[in-house]
């Protein structure tokens, strides 16, 4: 399947959203809520910040694949992980916007690009990279300088390093687990009826 066939919806074509979308969200949503508890590699900085978060590539690649199933997926399931941890309710769901965008941008970026999930060319990787690092960024500011700033709960000084810490612990997360899962499944997943060329189907 070339580049620009896996997101035409081709003639005659039947894409409309199904019960295996909402069982793809619950299990994205499992998924990223163990992962995003049990899964960092180093001690959190506290209010679901952590130095190396795996469960960001849940929320990548939840979109790129499936859409906003994914992002729902996204936005939703670090209430549960955040909330095993200790994090406070009404502040996991202030994350929301975060969380959501962070799964958002590169789902975007695919369709309006039309890259290969596959990562096939250095045109899909820059599309990659580009989007998840935008994703972060905006999360590295939303979490710590609106939200955890904004509530209280964060000092002047403690903000530049909830910053770097949020952001770091995406990106490299994203960068090293987006990869091998896109390079792994996207073969699969691109052929399967389950797999969102727009975004709800």
């Amino acid at each position: 399947m070339e580049r620009e066939e896996i997101w035409e919806v081709e003639a005659g074509e039947e894409r409309r959203p199904g019960i295996i979308h909402i069982v793809i969200t619950a299990l994205l949503i499992g998924i990223g809520a163990v992962v995003g508890a049990f899964g960092s590699f180093t001690l959190p900085l506290g209010f679901g910040v952590n130095f190396f978060w795996p469960a960001i590539a849940v929320q990548n690649i939840g979109g790129i694949w499936y859409g906003a199933w994914g992002i729902i997926a996204a936005a939703l399931f670090p209430i549960i992980s955040n909330g095993i941890a200790g994090t406070p309710v009404y502040v996991s769901l202030a994350y929301i916007p975060a969380n959501a965008f962070q799964s958002f941008a590169p789902a975007w970026a695919f369709r309006r690009f039309k890259a290969d999930p596959r990562l096939k060319s250095g045109r899909d990787w820059l599309v990659f990279l580009v989007s998840i690092t935008i994703g972060n960024i905006f999360g590295a500011f939303w979490g710590p300088l609106v939200v955890l700033k904004g509530f209280g709960l964060l000092t002047a000084e403690s903000v530049p390093l909830f910053i770097w810490g949020w952001f770091a612990g995406n990106e490299i997360a994203g960068i090293v687990f987006g990869v091998i899962l896109l390079k792994a499944l996207s073969g699969v997943v691109i052929n399967t009826t389950s797999f969102v060329k727009k975004w709800w189907a």
